[in-house]
């Protein structure tokens, strides 16, 4: 499978939020930063996010794991840029047992033209 591929597959089963509709919830969910840091440092993150970069997420995060806040129905928002690497993210995390997970619409660069 191709990665434009897999960025498909990803988009099919992980559904998206609108940055509106995230902005009237925010509070309900755990937000995370699938970026690198070098991109958050250049430009910044969307206020209450935990950074956990898309290749950390699997050592990172579980429903079973022993951080006892954090359960299968947790609801979760993955972003990263655009969009294609917290797709990635949230399907990973959809294969790890959460069952909540949505990616933000348009990703961070999204995020700034509709919260400008």
């Amino acid at each position: 499978m191709s990665l434009k591929e897999l960025i498909a597959k990803a988009h099919s089963i992980v559904p998206k939020i609108s940055c509106k509709d995230f902005t009237q919830k925010s509070g309900d969910y755990l937000v995370i930063d699938v970026r690198e840091m070098t991109e958050i440092n250049e430009t910044g993150s969307i206020a209450g996010a935990v950074n956990i970069p898309r290749g950390l997420i699997e050592l990172k995060l579980s429903p079973a794991s022993e951080n006892q806040d954090l359960r299968a129905d947790t609801p979760i928002i993955v972003y990263c840029g655009g969009g294609s690497r917290a797709s990635l993210a949230g399907k990973t995390l959809i294969d790890l047992g959460f069952k909540d997970v949505q990616n933000l619409e348009g990703g961070y660069r999204g995020w700034k033209e509709f919260s400008s």
